[in-house]
């Protein structure tokens, strides 16, 4: 009973020791928080509840507007709810589709094979890429070194001929002649061809992360299934997919607040826009509703999906 009693005391120990270091590493994290975003954070609700009117001599007044931001913006501003469902409706469409991509590249980097290295640099190499500015000055300059050499009779041609060549509509015409399929199906089809070179280049971090997940799994585990019997496809579904489903967890989270985040987000523009014509108290309130429409998108994925993650060592 006592060497029971001792062991107990060890787990819990050992347990504690790792929770207070977690808190260690995400000290900087809320220290942070605190100094640089708390004052931020609540000027932004304060002014989403304000009329503040730029004065030509310079400044601004602020009057308490009630909850008249939130009404305008919810109301009126039609764009607005539009681009926040659009972007919804893509995340829910290109999430599966990035997850499944992201965990056959890293099963398959996780492999004993020559140059593993420089592959994972070569899939991770788009996440930096595809940056705000460099993203942005790449598209510019393609564009200007494709029509800097047209003249003004030639441009609406070229232009006609590239959305045909590239146009995922135009393809999916042909297979709706050939085919019959559902509506809602085309259309799933349709977007996930339309978001293939964005979940190329957004998976870089989430297959690092599958990385990390797949070789914390002791070889062991595998030796042990494969000495009972298991195939390949029994140990993937027993020994892999529960090893790795916080890592799973962790990539739902973090793919949708990337997906909501990014720099070509029709509702982050909207909102950007707000900010530059100095409508101060419409940019606050927009923000705030994005914000509790992403923080409620996310507690509801997070309460379904944490029901499945297997924790190593934790009883359930």
């Amino acid at each position: 009973m006592s060497k029971d009693s001792n062991k107990k005391k060890k787990n819990v120990s050992l347990s504690a020791k790792k929770a207070r270091l977690g808190w260690v590493f995400v000290s900087p994290f809320v220290i942070g928080f605190f100094v640089f975003y708390l004052v931020v954070i609540v000027e932004s609700i304060q002014y989403s509840f304000m009329d503040i009117k730029t004065l030509p001599e310079g400044g601004f007044t602020m009057s308490f507007a009630g909850w008249a931001n939130y009404e305008y913006m919810t109301r009126t501003v039609t764009y607005f709810l539009d681009g926040m469902w659009g972007t919804v409706r893509d995340m829910l469409y290109s999430l599966p589709i990035l997850l499944l991509f992201s965990l056959f590249v890293a099963m398959v980097l996780n492999q004993n094979m020559k140059g593993r290295a420089l592959f994972r640099a070569i899939f991770f190499v788009p996440v930096i890429l595809t940056t705000g500015i460099i993203a942005k000055s790449d598209a510019v300059n393609n564009v200007m070194n494709t029509f800097s050499t047209m003249d003004t009779g030639s441009m609406t041609s070229a232009a006609e001929e590239m959305s045909s060549a590239f146009s995922v509509k135009g393809l999916m015409f042909y297979i709706e002649d050939m085919f019959t399929f559902a509506p809602w199906l085309l259309e799933f089809i349709e977007t996930a061809a339309t978001n293939v070179y964005a979940v190329i280049s957004q998976s870089g971090v989430q297959i690092l992360i599958f990385l990390a997940g797949l070789q914390s799994i002791s070889p062991s585990l595998y030796e042990a299934a494969k000495m009972e019997g298991c195939s390949s496809w029994e140990s993937f579904w027993k020994i892999t997919l529960p090893m790795i489903s916080p890592m799973i967890l962790v990539n739902i989270i973090y793919s949708i607040v990337d997906c909501f985040t990014r720099y070509d987000n029709s509702v982050m523009n909207a909102i950007q826009s707000m900010i530059t014509a100095t409508d101060y108290g419409y940019a606050s309130a927009a923000a705030w509703i994005y914000f509790c429409v992403i923080a409620l998108l996310v507690l509801i994925i997070l309460g379904i999906a944490s029901r499945f993650v297997f924790y190593q060592g934790k009883e359930r």
